[in-house]
């Protein structure tokens, strides 16, 4: 067994109040660079305590998180990157002072950080278990399920550009999960999951994010803006691609069924988790025209 440490991961709606409810751990170890995460796999009760914004705003990180995990272990891969430094977890600790806080790093020893993360899981985190009925999958897995794909499709990270705003015309705008860009768009790409406990305002959110892209089907003057500040051109005819978890229950099929006529308004195409590497192969296609690679 080798020496670890982890952090747990936890949400704090009202940080004034110091009441918290745990979300997830994250463990490693800094001499090996065998670093995973793993959040609960039903969030119901969080979201009762915390409300859905608060966690919404946790996940986030979490993806954040899971992002500089994979690019920290594909430069080792790749034999051109360097661990991930001692201080990680103290950092996190010490920096994260509102909503989202990470425990004081703490020993443990295990053979791997997967081990690790289930000895944390077994002893410190109470995690509510699904009904066997049905199995929830959200929007944050599918991401991260996309985000790999696109990893393995060999695009430059530069152009993977994670949680853009598209702004269409003066004054409407609409969060998408990835666009593959250079200055140009020449993809976008957005998870929905619809293997949830609470469907009902999926739909919702569905029309909403589909009326900025019905806008810019129209010919409305569109830009993107990632997380950077960097503006990006698009036009019209931009490629897109959606990521869903399928219905299981009849309200979530009914729900599917909803925002099927949203994904056909806009001209999207639809894609099950199975598929993912048709997205990944489709979005490297297309990076070829920004820079050849």
């Amino acid at each position: 067994m080798s020496r670890y440490v982890y952090s747990i991961v936890r949400c704090l709606p009202d940080p004034r109040t110091g009441e918290f409810v745990n979300v997830g751990a994250i463990a490693g170890d800094p001499v090996t660079g065998d670093w995973s995460y793993r959040q609960l796999s039903n969030l119901e009760r969080a979201r009762k305590f915390a409300g859905r914004p608060a966690v919404e705003v946790v996940l986030g990180s979490l993806l954040d998180l899971d992002e500089q995990i994979d690019r920290h272990k594909e430069a080792l891969r790749q034999d051109r990157g360097q661990l991930i430094p001692d201080n990680w977890l103290d950092r996190l600790h010490h920096d994260h002072r509102n909503v989202v806080q990470f425990s004081a790093p703490a020993p443990i020893l295990a053979d791997s950080a997967e081990d690790a993360l289930a000895v944390i899981f077994e002893h410190m985190l109470i995690d509510p278990v699904a009904t066997a009925r049905q199995h929830s999958v959200t929007r944050y897995d599918l991401q991260r399920t996309m985000r790999q794909a696109f990893q393995r499709a060999e695009i430059p990270e530069d152009f993977v550009r994670p949680r853009v705003q598209i702004y269409v015309g003066e004054k409407l705008h609409s969060p998408v999960d990835f666009a593959i860009a250079n200055g140009r768009v020449v993809q976008l790409s957005q998870a929905w999951s619809f293997r949830l406990a609470q469907v009902d305002e999926v739909p919702l959110r569905i029309k909403a994010w589909g009326y900025a892209l019905q806008r810019l089907r129209s010919g409305d003057t569109a830009r993107v803006i990632d997380s950077a500040g960097r503006v990006s051109e698009i036009d019209q005819h931009v490629d897109l691609q959606v990521m869903i978890a399928p219905p299981e229950t009849s309200e979530q099929v009914a729900a599917f069924e909803e925002a099927q006529q949203v994904f056909r308004d806009v001209d999207a195409e639809v894609h099950l988790p199975a598929e993912v590497d048709e997205l990944g192969l489709k979005a490297a296609e297309l990076a070829r025209r920004l820079h050849p690679f």
